[in-house]
């Protein structure tokens, strides 16, 4: 049995259609409601809008570094202190991704 929808229903189908009644898309492109503000890229960084809607600033390795961060074993540093007993239970674990608190290490 087929359920009768509401006109709210009906109305919500029509606007998220794939084709209309005649077989042809009814699917507005991707990027058509997306208004991209003003911006610059700073050199080395060169404006990119491969594929994407609103582009984005993009400069290679060799010119710009990228930070490839590592994971070091527990406490490598020195600064990892205990979490206090208000952290969210979230924080505590269990599992590898257990955050770690590090006491601050200011000059």
């Amino acid at each position: 049995l087929r359920q009768k929808q509401t006109p709210d229903e009906v109305k919500l189908g029509m606007e998220y259609r794939e084709k209309d009644s005649f077989g042809n898309t009814a699917l507005a492109p991707a990027c058509s409601k997306v208004e991209c503000g003003e911006y610059s890229c700073p050199a080395p960084f060169e404006l990119k809008t491969d594929g994407t809607c609103c582009g984005y600033c993009w400069a290679p390795d060799h010119l710009v570094a990228a930070d490839r961060h590592r994971v070091v074993e527990y406490n490598a540093t020195g600064f990892v202190i205990e979490q206090c007993d208000d952290a969210p239970s979230t924080c505590k674990g269990p599992g590898a991704n257990v955050v770690r608190c590090f006491k601050p290490s200011c000059r």
